[in-house]
């Protein structure tokens, strides 16, 4: 088998595990493997590199228990805010991929946790703050106020 072909087969072994283990789409695929130092594009890669690729995606094992029960309690916070966030699963790991190189919470240290954290609290209170400005634009008899027709 050349070089070339030992290439391909591993490129479609990846987008197979990109299909089949984590049902990403190949744009969040794509923005994942640009994260992570790889690029956006299979074909790009060496062979020693589709082979790290690969093997870092088969490292990577989903479960069958809840997702907050697979957090320390600092976690078991960080999952509240993600919710409270509006943020999916999805969104959290592709973040994490993104800016710390790491799949789960459980591998990020304690200053990358802390980072996780502050994100999700600055991004709560921006959508609190969106909220309070929505609210304060009635007026006292509970009509919202038109801003052109004062």
């Amino acid at each position: 088998m050349t070089q070339e072909q030992r290439e391909r087969k591993l490129r479609q072994q990846i987008h197979g595990l990109r299909v089949k283990k984590f049902h990403w789409p190949l744009d969040a695929f794509r923005f994942i493997t640009k994260g992570l130092g790889y690029g956006e594009s299979l074909k790009a890669l060496p062979e020693d590199r589709l082979t790290e690729l690969k093997a870092l995606l088969l490292k990577y094992r989903k479960h069958g228990r809840p997702q907050a029960f697979t957090f320390d309690s600092q976690g078991k916070y960080m999952f509240f805010l993600m919710k409270s966030a509006g943020w999916t699963e999805s969104d959290l790991r592709a973040f994490m991929i993104k800016h710390f190189s790491k799949t789960h919470w459980n591998l990020l240290n304690k200053k990358e946790r802390r980072a996780v954290i502050a994100m999700l609290q600055n991004y709560n209170k921006q959508s609190e703050m969106k909220a309070k400005n929505t609210i304060n634009k009635e007026t006292s008899n509970g009509h919202p106020q038109d801003p052109q027709n004062p």
